[in-house]
């Protein structure tokens, strides 16, 4: 089926919508901004891409490919060194061979929100004062 039909079936019925205060956004995988919308969805696009956490450190880069007999339909991409590297893999990896260049900034944008997310904070010692004799 064609994407524009797929999109047309699923637009206003699915399990991964989510309505609230008078916005519709979706849980889908590959829907990088979590918008209900026909450039984002993960499903009904030939050309995806999910960017998601790697445990404690690091973030998963998924990008769908044609599926040949006998091989897996998504190429997997563990990005485990530091926030510029894997911004300039992810920002390298989408504009190869032009895969979707419509999506390079929100999955950069999706991978810093991850990566800050699993910075720790390191607390200071709030210091007491001496009591006066």
């Amino acid at each position: 089926m064609s994407a524009e039909l797929c999109w047309s079936v699923l637009r206003k019925n699915s399990c991964f919508l989510v309505k609230s205060q008078g916005l519709t956004l979706t849980k889908e995988p590959h829907n990088l901004t979590g918008l209900n919308s026909f450039k984002y969805n993960g499903l009904v696009n030939k050309k995806t891409v999910g960017v998601t956490s790697n445990g404690g450190k690091g973030v998963v880069l998924t990008i769908r490919k044609k599926k040949l007999r006998g091989q897996k339909h998504y190429d997997s991409s563990i990005l485990l060194k530091g926030s510029r590297h894997t911004m300039k893999s992810i920002k390298n990896k989408l504009s190869s061979n032009s895969y979707r260049k419509d999506l390079i900034q929100p999955a950069m944008r999706r991978a810093c929100a991850i990566l800050r997310s699993q910075k720790t904070t390191v607390m200071k010692k709030s210091r007491s004062r001496r009591k006066k004799n």
